[in-house]
Formats: C-alpha cells, sequence, structure tokens
C-alpha cells in the first residue's frame, strides 16, 4: 500500500510543475502585457454606468 503513495510523488510533482510553469513561462515571454491591462482597465472605468451594450459604448466614446 506504501508504494501506491510513493508512485503518485512523481505524478504531483508533474501537474505542481506544469500550473506553476506554465503562467510564469508565459509571463516570462511577454512581461510588457501589464500596460495593455491597465489601458483597458482606464477605458472600462471611463464609461459611464448606463452604458449596456458594445455599440453604445463606442458611440458615447466617438461622441467624446
Amino acid at each position: 500500500m506504501g508504494t501506491w503513495f510513493w508512485l503518485n510523488i512523481p505524478l504531483c510533482a508533474v501537474i505542481f510543475s506544469a500550473i506553476v510553469g506554465i503562467p510564469l513561462w508565459m509571463v516570462i515571454k511577454r512581461p510588457g502585457t501589464g500596460d495593455e491591462v491597465a489601458v483597458v482597465k482606464a477605458r472600462i472605468e471611463a464609461l459611464p454606468p448606463h452604458v449596456v451594450t458594445r455599440e453604445e459604448a463606442v458611440r458615447w466614446r466617438n461622441a467624446a
């Protein structure tokens, strides 16, 4: 019974490495995406609260 436990340890290590390593690799590969996120967040916060559709938001943004 103890053997099955020790066989699961390498499997857990592989899964944990993938869960941690893949997002870390994506961030290291493209480090400048934080600026894009900040711009999108600023645009969303600039919309008035009554805007409910994308077309309405585009009309509002073009009018400003």
